[in-house]
């Protein structure tokens, strides 16, 4: 009798084991998620197929959702959808999420122009959003069913950011996501009413003409508020630590930044392997919507000590010179100011000194590698040669410590600068010197007569 009743309840067993470890087809369950989720978030949400394991969960395939309103559309869309949930909950009419794992979503947000203030958007929410807290707060389009969840996690999903002209101004590879600690607010509209925690990872991101690569950073959600307090992040010259916020309720949406980016590679940026020093440079940054031409910043670069690199422009200044006098000159602790505004690295007026030279260098540096800079630098007259000046003259130039004061003016790129003495300020300062000369000699001339007639 007790072998009997074994065999009856290993077959249980076995049979037991068989359902729970069976993927099922469950469509009323992946509607009533989707309508959970949807009610909660604002998002509308469909999918071709559901996949119920009751071990494992729910797998909704080729999922397509879309959230609009607040001056901004997003969209995306997705090979799997994974609910892992929790058995026994589910039971009494609860489903418990332990974690919602999207794998290699692919977002595409279109950026309008806001058309009203924030403070109006979150008194008069859009509708869909609206009747979506309804349908939370009364069970409708869930099934029944009442929604937890513990984690949202992104893998490997990309995102691509586009203004109202359909122009894509950021690009994101690569991007894992996890929530911690989520919560709904049904009564608020879309991204207000989540709030979680932790942590983000970006691959790749082109903003605009900029590219930031190996992001990594905390954060905390909560009313459409991204705080990152520790934020990561290398661009193509050197790695940056920040803290940073992005604010969504704004449209477009607005951020603000604190970075530091220690070691810089100056070298990488003129285009040379060695000579300056590792730099560091502070940033105080802040901008709205996904174009640089809205980023607005204030800086300071600090330049330990080195040498001037063999970079193309420091050596077409010596050739413009005749001589060499930059590329390889040590130079003292240098600092520099500068902002960027409209797409533009403006360079506020600083000194390099060299024994063999003075650089006095100011202008702008455009985001997409066209420079403009105007250089006051001053050298030893001896074995200075610039065309279109005679020696007299350059010898005109010289002050009473024997030095020459040359402006020059530098446009192209840092790639391919093209470097140009001011013969023409030269000159008219050459001329200046011949009539001062003259006027001294003659003064002197006419103080000897005076004073041999007197005698």
């Amino acid at each position: 009798m007790l072998k009997k009743l074994f065999v009856v309840l290993a077959g249980l067993a076995v049979v037991a084991v068989f359902l729970l470890s069976r993927d099922w087809d469950s469509p009323e369950l992946g509607q009533a998620l989707l309508g959970k989720v949807s009610a909660a978030t604002g998002i509308q949400m469909k999918a071709e197929g559901f996949r119920l394991n009751l071990l494992k969960g729910v797998v909704l395939e080729n999922v397509e959702a879309k959230s609009s309103g607040e001056g901004r559309e997003l969209t995306f869309n997705l090979d799997r959808l994974v609910f892992e949930h929790r058995l026994l909950p589910l039971l009494s009419g609860t489903v418990a999420i332990d974690r919602i794992l999207l794998e290699k979503p692919r977002f595409d947000m279109v950026q309008s122009e806001a058309k009203e203030s924030s403070s109006k958007k979150r008194e008069a929410p859009e509708s869909a959003p609206g009747d979506a807290a309804d349908a939370a707060e009364s069970g409708e389009g869930g099934g029944g069913l009442a929604l937890e969840v513990k984690q949202i996690q992104i893998e490997d999903g990309s995102l691509s950011v586009k203004n109202e002209k359909g122009e894509e101004k950021t690009h994101v590879e690569g991007l894992d996501l996890e929530m911690r600690n989520v919560g709904f607010d049904p009564k608020a509209a879309s991204l207000s009413g989540l709030s979680a925690e932790g942590t983000l990872g970006i691959r790749e991101m082109v903003f605009d003409t900029m590219q930031l690569t190996e992001t990594e950073g905390e954060f905390q959600l909560a009313d459409a508020v991204f705080v990152i307090p520790e934020l990561s992040f290398s661009m193509p010259d050197g790695r940056f630590t920040a803290s940073a916020k992005l604010d969504f309720h704004q449209v477009p949406f607005t951020y603000s930044m604190n970075a530091k980016g220690e070691p810089l590679d100056l070298n990488g940026m003129v285009g040379a392997k060695e000579g300056f020093g590792s730099g560091t440079l502070h940033l105080e940054v802040q901008g709205a919507g996904p174009e640089t031409k809205d980023l607005r910043a204030e800086g300071l670069l600090a330049l330990p000590e080195g040498r001037f690199p063999d970079a193309p422009m420091f050596s077409r200044i010596d050739t413009a010179l005749g001589k060499k006098t930059v590329v390889g000159a040590p130079y003292k602790v240098t600092e520099v100011s500068l902002r960027m505004e409209n797409d533009r690295v403006i360079l506020a007026p600083f000194r390099f000194e060299s024994g063999d030279a003075r650089l006095d260098l100011q202008g702008t540096m455009n985001l997409e590698g066209s420079v403009d800079f105007d250089l006051s630098l001053a050298t030893p007259r001896e074995g200075l040669r610039i065309e279109g000046m005679g020696s007299s003259a350059l010898d005109l130039l010289a002050d009473d410590q024997g030095w020459v004061p040359v402006p020059i003016a530098i446009t192209g790129t840092l790639e391919d600068p093209k470097v140009r003495p001011d013969v023409k300020a030269l000159a008219s300062q050459a001329g200046r010197g011949a009539k001062r000369e003259v006027t001294e000699k003659a003064t002197d001339a006419l103080r000897g007569l005076v004073k041999r007639k007197n005698e």
